[in-house]
Protein backbone atom coordinates (compact mmCIF):
# COMPACT_ATOMS: atom_id res chain seq x y z
CA UNK A 1 0.00 0.00 0.00
CA UNK A 2 1.57 3.26 -0.95
CA UNK A 3 0.42 5.98 1.04
CA UNK A 4 1.68 10.08 -0.09
CA UNK A 5 3.31 12.57 1.78
CA UNK A 6 -0.05 15.01 0.60
CA UNK A 7 -2.83 12.56 1.22
CA UNK A 8 -1.75 11.56 4.88
CA UNK A 9 -1.09 14.60 5.65
CA UNK A 10 -4.51 15.60 4.73
CA UNK A 11 -6.16 12.62 6.38
CA UNK A 12 -4.23 13.76 9.54
CA UNK A 13 -5.98 17.39 9.75
CA UNK A 14 -9.38 15.67 8.06
CA UNK A 15 -11.69 13.92 10.32
CA UNK A 16 -12.22 10.28 9.11
CA UNK A 17 -11.40 6.86 9.72
CA UNK A 18 -8.27 6.20 7.01
CA UNK A 19 -5.92 8.24 9.30
CA UNK A 20 -6.57 6.06 12.22
CA UNK A 21 -6.52 2.60 10.87
CA UNK A 22 -3.13 3.24 9.38
CA UNK A 23 -1.63 4.42 12.65
CA UNK A 24 -3.16 1.82 14.52
CA UNK A 25 -1.52 -1.05 12.29
CA UNK A 26 1.65 0.55 12.71
CA UNK A 27 1.59 1.29 16.83
CA UNK A 28 -0.10 -2.22 17.73
CA UNK A 29 2.22 -4.24 15.68
CA UNK A 30 5.43 -2.24 16.10
CA UNK A 31 4.79 -2.09 20.10
CA UNK A 32 3.76 -5.37 20.05
CA UNK A 33 6.79 -6.27 18.36
CA UNK A 34 8.79 -5.10 21.76
CA UNK A 35 6.66 -6.90 24.48
CA UNK A 36 3.79 -4.49 24.77
CA UNK A 37 0.70 -5.68 26.27
CA UNK A 38 -1.33 -3.52 24.46
CA UNK A 39 -4.11 -5.28 22.77
CA UNK A 40 -5.72 -3.85 19.76
CA UNK A 41 -8.68 -3.13 21.29
CA UNK A 42 -6.72 -1.24 24.38
CA UNK A 43 -5.00 0.51 21.69
CA UNK A 44 -8.06 1.79 20.04
CA UNK A 45 -10.10 2.68 22.82
CA UNK A 46 -7.21 4.92 23.98
CA UNK A 47 -6.85 6.54 20.72
CA UNK A 48 -10.35 7.04 20.34
CA UNK A 49 -11.27 7.84 23.52
CA UNK A 50 -8.10 8.92 25.53
CA UNK A 51 -9.12 5.98 28.07
CA UNK A 52 -6.76 2.81 29.60
CA UNK A 53 -7.89 -0.22 30.08
CA UNK A 54 -6.15 -3.07 31.03
CA UNK A 55 -3.34 -4.17 33.14
CA UNK A 56 0.31 -2.69 32.07
CA UNK A 57 3.31 -1.48 33.21
CA UNK A 58 3.75 2.27 33.56
CA UNK A 59 6.30 2.55 31.34
CA UNK A 60 4.42 0.51 29.03
CA UNK A 61 1.71 3.28 29.32
CA UNK A 62 4.00 5.96 28.77
CA UNK A 63 6.01 4.86 25.70
CA UNK A 64 2.37 3.28 24.16
CA UNK A 65 1.18 6.97 24.59
CA UNK A 66 4.43 8.48 23.38
CA UNK A 67 4.08 6.82 20.05
CA UNK A 68 0.82 7.83 19.48
CA UNK A 69 2.60 11.34 19.33
CA UNK A 70 5.43 10.40 17.73
CA UNK A 71 3.56 8.70 14.81
CA UNK A 72 1.84 12.35 14.26
CA UNK A 73 5.31 14.13 14.66
CA UNK A 74 6.79 11.92 11.83
CA UNK A 75 3.75 12.24 9.51
CA UNK A 76 4.00 16.49 10.70
CA UNK A 77 7.76 16.33 9.49
CA UNK A 78 7.79 13.83 6.06
CA UNK A 79 10.11 14.95 3.45
CA UNK A 80 12.35 16.91 6.94
CA UNK A 81 15.86 15.36 5.71
CA UNK A 82 16.73 12.31 7.51
CA UNK A 83 19.39 13.32 10.36
CA UNK A 84 20.79 13.11 13.84
CA UNK A 85 19.18 15.40 15.08
CA UNK A 86 15.53 14.52 13.89
CA UNK A 87 16.68 10.50 15.30
CA UNK A 88 17.33 11.99 18.60
CA UNK A 89 13.85 13.64 18.45
CA UNK A 90 12.23 10.76 17.68
CA UNK A 91 13.37 8.52 20.53
CA UNK A 92 13.40 11.64 22.52
CA UNK A 93 9.61 11.71 22.35
CA UNK A 94 9.18 8.12 22.34
CA UNK A 95 11.19 7.91 26.03
CA UNK A 96 9.32 11.03 27.16
CA UNK A 97 8.91 10.84 31.15
CA UNK A 98 9.99 7.21 31.21
CA UNK A 99 12.39 5.36 33.51
CA UNK A 100 15.08 5.77 30.69
CA UNK A 101 14.51 9.59 30.41
CA UNK A 102 14.96 10.12 34.21
CA UNK A 103 18.20 7.86 34.26
CA UNK A 104 19.66 9.96 31.87
CA UNK A 105 18.71 7.28 28.54
CA UNK A 106 16.59 9.92 26.15
CA UNK A 107 17.65 11.88 23.34
CA UNK A 108 20.98 10.88 23.45
CA UNK A 109 23.08 8.05 21.99
CA UNK A 110 23.59 4.81 24.67
CA UNK A 111 26.28 5.64 26.50
CA UNK A 112 26.76 1.89 28.14
CA UNK A 113 27.96 -0.35 25.79
CA UNK A 114 24.26 -2.97 25.35
CA UNK A 115 23.80 -6.68 23.80
CA UNK A 116 20.62 -8.24 22.33
CA UNK A 117 19.59 -10.91 24.69
CA UNK A 118 20.30 -14.72 23.34
CA UNK A 119 22.25 -13.38 20.27
CA UNK A 120 25.60 -13.41 19.15
CA UNK A 121 25.88 -10.36 17.80
CA UNK A 122 28.40 -7.88 17.66
CA UNK A 123 26.81 -3.88 18.03
CA UNK A 124 28.32 -0.57 18.42
CA UNK A 125 30.27 0.64 21.32
CA UNK A 126 29.06 3.70 22.45
CA UNK A 127 32.05 6.11 21.60
CA UNK A 128 31.78 4.55 17.32
CA UNK A 129 28.08 5.33 17.48
CA UNK A 130 27.43 9.09 16.43
CA UNK A 131 30.49 8.10 13.49
CA UNK A 132 28.26 5.32 12.21
CA UNK A 133 24.53 6.51 12.35
CA UNK A 134 26.73 9.63 10.42
CA UNK A 135 27.87 7.01 7.69
CA UNK A 136 24.77 5.17 7.89
CA UNK A 137 22.77 8.51 7.01
CA UNK A 138 25.23 9.73 4.07
CA UNK A 139 25.04 6.01 2.30
CA UNK A 140 20.67 6.74 2.78
CA UNK A 141 21.38 9.97 0.63
CA UNK A 142 23.04 8.07 -2.40
CA UNK A 143 21.19 5.31 -2.41
CA UNK A 144 18.36 4.35 -5.18
CA UNK A 145 15.26 5.12 -2.47
CA UNK A 146 13.50 1.35 -2.82
CA UNK A 147 12.78 -1.71 -0.53
CA UNK A 148 16.36 -2.96 -0.63
CA UNK A 149 17.79 0.12 0.29
CA UNK A 150 14.78 0.42 3.34
CA UNK A 151 15.72 -2.52 4.22
CA UNK A 152 19.54 -1.83 4.27
CA UNK A 153 19.29 0.94 5.89
CA UNK A 154 17.18 -0.94 8.57
CA UNK A 155 19.51 -3.69 9.03
CA UNK A 156 22.43 -1.01 9.42
CA UNK A 157 20.58 0.64 11.95
CA UNK A 158 19.48 -2.27 14.29
CA UNK A 159 23.15 -3.45 14.35
CA UNK A 160 24.34 -0.24 15.30
CA UNK A 161 22.30 -0.23 18.09
CA UNK A 162 22.38 3.91 19.05
CA UNK A 163 20.24 3.73 21.83
CA UNK A 164 20.59 2.34 25.50
CA UNK A 165 16.65 1.41 24.77
CA UNK A 166 14.37 1.97 22.20
CA UNK A 167 16.36 0.61 18.70
CA UNK A 168 13.71 -1.27 17.44
CA UNK A 169 10.32 1.14 17.76
CA UNK A 170 12.89 3.89 16.53
CA UNK A 171 14.16 1.89 13.71
CA UNK A 172 10.90 1.10 12.71
CA UNK A 173 9.32 4.70 12.86
CA UNK A 174 12.07 5.70 10.30
CA UNK A 175 11.22 2.53 7.86
CA UNK A 176 7.79 4.23 7.59
CA UNK A 177 9.04 7.87 6.94
CA UNK A 178 11.21 6.60 4.35
CA UNK A 179 8.18 4.30 2.59
CA UNK A 180 6.38 7.67 2.78
CA UNK A 181 9.02 9.57 1.40
CA UNK A 182 9.83 7.55 -1.49
CA UNK A 183 6.24 6.31 -2.51
CA UNK A 184 7.25 2.32 -1.25
CA UNK A 185 4.64 0.29 -0.84
CA UNK A 186 4.56 0.49 3.38
CA UNK A 187 6.48 -1.71 5.25
CA UNK A 188 4.82 -2.80 8.66
CA UNK A 189 6.25 -6.00 10.38
CA UNK A 190 3.32 -8.09 11.66
CA UNK A 191 3.26 -9.40 14.78
CA UNK A 192 2.11 -12.57 13.52
CA UNK A 193 5.87 -13.05 11.38
CA UNK A 194 7.80 -11.51 14.60
CA UNK A 195 9.72 -14.60 15.04
CA UNK A 196 10.76 -14.70 11.31
CA UNK A 197 11.71 -10.86 11.12
CA UNK A 198 13.79 -11.44 14.39
CA UNK A 199 15.79 -14.40 12.74
CA UNK A 200 16.17 -12.90 9.17
CA UNK A 201 17.27 -9.48 10.87
CA UNK A 202 19.53 -11.57 12.44
CA UNK A 203 21.31 -13.33 9.36
CA UNK A 204 20.95 -9.94 7.45
CA UNK A 205 23.32 -8.75 10.16
CA UNK A 206 25.31 -11.40 10.96
CA UNK A 207 26.09 -13.02 7.39
CA UNK A 208 25.03 -9.89 5.28
CA UNK A 209 22.52 -11.65 3.72
CA UNK A 210 19.09 -10.44 2.95
CA UNK A 211 17.13 -12.53 0.89
CA UNK A 212 14.59 -13.82 3.98
CA UNK A 213 14.57 -10.23 5.83
CA UNK A 214 13.36 -9.21 2.14
CA UNK A 215 10.57 -11.97 1.98
CA UNK A 216 9.05 -11.21 5.33
CA UNK A 217 9.04 -7.42 4.23
CA UNK A 218 7.18 -8.47 0.97
CA UNK A 219 4.96 -10.63 2.98
CA UNK A 220 4.19 -7.54 5.68
CA UNK A 221 3.58 -5.40 2.51
CA UNK A 222 1.06 -8.20 1.01
CA UNK A 223 -0.94 -8.85 4.67
CA UNK A 224 -1.41 -4.69 5.41
CA UNK A 225 -2.68 -4.35 1.59
CA UNK A 226 -5.18 -7.13 2.36
CA UNK A 227 -5.80 -5.78 5.98
CA UNK A 228 -6.42 -2.24 4.83
CA UNK A 229 -8.24 -3.24 1.56
CA UNK A 230 -11.19 -0.96 2.74
CA UNK A 231 -8.94 2.13 2.42
CA UNK A 232 -8.24 1.87 -0.86
CA UNK A 233 -11.26 4.07 -2.09
CA UNK A 234 -10.16 6.69 0.45
CA UNK A 235 -6.63 6.79 -0.50
CA UNK A 236 -7.45 6.49 -4.08
CA UNK A 237 -9.66 9.55 -4.05
CA UNK A 238 -7.14 11.65 -2.22
CA UNK A 239 -4.47 11.40 -3.97
CA UNK A 240 -6.20 11.37 -7.16
CA UNK A 241 -7.75 15.45 -6.15
CA UNK A 242 -5.08 16.89 -4.64
CA UNK A 243 -6.86 19.92 -5.43
CA UNK A 244 -9.91 19.41 -3.56
CA UNK A 245 -7.18 18.62 -0.58
CA UNK A 246 -6.11 22.37 -1.25
CA UNK A 247 -9.21 23.96 -1.25
CA UNK A 248 -10.51 22.20 1.49
CA UNK A 249 -6.91 22.98 3.94
CA UNK A 250 -7.90 26.65 2.76
CA UNK A 251 -11.10 27.15 4.15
Amino acid sequence: MIVTIESIQFLKDTPNSAYQSIKTEFLYHSNKLEGSTFTRENLEKYLNEQIVEGSHKIDDILETTNSIKLFDFVVDTLNEPLSKRLILEFHQMLKDKTIDHERGFADCWKRIPNQISGIDLKLAQPYEVDLYIEELLKEWEHSAKDIDAVMRFHVQFENIHPFQDGNGRVGRFIMLKQCIENEIDLIMIDDMYSKEYKQALYQAQKHRDFDELKKIFTICQQRLEEKLEFLKETLAYVQEHPLDMDQNQTM
